[in-house]
């Protein structure tokens, strides 16, 4: 009974505590050590061997893989191309370029996070996700560098951050 009072009382599609204290960070600006990560095309020119026009390029989910690990590695907050992420950030690929919250950008794509930089090394290159972008890397070309960071200052998320949902309104006589 608790477990479905619990449900009947919550709103769909509301926050978990997780996202709010997330998305409260988010909005003010914050600085400290962490990482940079910048993934790029591999260069123009001849196709290796074996390879597609697709395999030579950055995909959104290997910006996707990058950001996860280093939330996996205890990420306290980051940017993508110099844009704050929050908890409502969109970013999609479209053609060569990605939109990070409509905005769109070309390669090279810059992830930065801040949050212990040994941490946040360690746990991004034993992803498997990252472990699998670094044999393309060898085989193709694919652009990969990972830089330790003494100070990264992020301004506050310039998207609004709050929730909107549906409702219902009453009928209205008429």
């Amino acid at each position: 009974d608790a477990q479905i009072q619990n449900f009947s009382t919550s709103q769909p599609g509301a926050p978990t505590p997780d996202e709010d204290a997330f998305t409260a960070r988010s909005t003010s600006p914050v600085s400290g050590p962490g990482v940079q990560i910048t993934l790029s095309d591999a260069p123009p020119g001849q196709i290796p061997e074996g390879a597609t026009p697709n395999d030579l390029v950055i995909h959104q989910q290997d910006i996707e893989d990058v950001m996860n690990a280093l939330w996996s590695g205890g990420a306290e907050a980051m940017t993508v191309q110099g844009a704050r992420i929050t908890s409502r950030t969109v970013i999609r690929c479209i053609g060569n370029v990605i939109l990070v919250d409509g905005t769109s950008y070309s390669p090279p794509y810059v992830v930065q996070a801040i949050g212990d930089p040994g941490a946040l090394r360690e746990t991004v290159m034993a992803n498997p996700r990252i472990v699998n972008y670094q044999a393309y890397v060898a085989r193709y070309g694919l652009g990969w560098d990972m830089r330790e960071k003494d100070e990264l200052r992020f301004p506050p998320a310039a998207t609004d951050t709050t929730p909107n949902y549906a409702h219902v309104e009453a009928p209205t006589n008429g």
